[in-house]
């Protein structure tokens, strides 16, 4: 092979490894919502029970994770969570299996994370809303996005140091959840709802 025909072979492959790249299959994407199941939050003791595994296969690098409360709307009622009303408490009690044996876990609200960051982080810093009741497995659902069909809503955020993985945030291995509601809110009837473990929200998502 002289010369001339060496360099247009390897001029050949230059051009061809992108066209090459192109081909690999891209990773598959991760699901937003791992786990989703309905509760009724008009009437007290609606329990659900939700567990999961979580592993790289499903789980996304760097990304947080939370418990959802999605409200359907699809009745045009009005807004429930109106700022004079406490939303509705619900008993929350996260686990995880370590060891053989299911422990505690702590998936704080958005209003009980807030109140837990120093005072000079604003804007993300809040004292706790005075009706909260800071009881032990008793979250509030805080509003994210809502319009006339869909209020969507975080009720627990699984903390950074329990998904913190070589660097990366990454919830990993056996969960199991309890949702119960506690009491009753007649302005939620008739409005479907799920609890979802999920992706956080981003943005207007």
């Amino acid at each position: 092979m002289n010369a001339l025909t060496r360099h247009l072979a390897a001029f050949g492959l230059v051009l061809a490894l992108p066209l090459l790249a192109g081909c690999q299959p891209k990773p598959k994407a991760k699901p937003e919502v791992l786990l989703s199941k309905p509760i009724r939050l008009d009437i007290p003791d609606q329990e659900v029970v939700l567990e999961f595994e979580a592993s790289p296969e499903n789980i996304e690098n760097y990304q947080s994770y939370i418990i959802a409360l999605e409200i359907d709307n699809s009745i045009k009622k009005p807004y429930p969570f109106p700022p004079e009303f406490t939303p509705p408490a619900l008993f929350v009690k996260a686990e995880k299996r370590i060891n053989g044996k299911w422990q505690i876990i702590d998936v704080p609200d958005p209003y009980m994370a807030r109140s837990r960051l120093p005072e000079t982080q604003n804007p993300f810093y809040a004292k706790l809303p005075t009706w909260h009741t800071q009881e032990d497995f008793t979250n509030y659902p805080s509003p994210h996005t809502w319009n006339s069909a869909k209020i969507r809503s975080t009720l627990g955020r699984f903390s950074d140091s329990e998904w913190i993985d070589d660097g990366r945030y990454r919830l990993s291995g056996h969960y199991r959840l309890t949702i119960k509601t506690k009491e009753s809110k007649p302005n939620l009837e008739g409005m479907p709802a799920e609890i979802i473990i999920r992706q956080a929200y981003f943005g207007g998502k």
